[in-house]
């Protein structure tokens, strides 16, 4: 049985948003984004590098 956060269920109990975002600069620990749909102080809770068919 897989628990509700390994899923992609709809019914999630704190409902993770996911967007797309362009780095803009890494300074140590801190990313800065553009194309964040989030309020100012929204945690963030996972990264990851989203590949195009085009990158073989």
């Amino acid at each position: 049985m897989a628990g509700v956060f390994s899923t992609r269920s709809p019914a999630r109990p704190n409902p993770i948003g996911l967007h797309r975002v362009e780095i803009v600069e890494v300074d140590g620990l801190r990313v800065l984004v553009s194309h964040l749909e989030a309020i100012d102080g929204t945690p963030v809770v996972d990264v990851k590098p989203v590949r195009s068919p085009d990158d073989g």
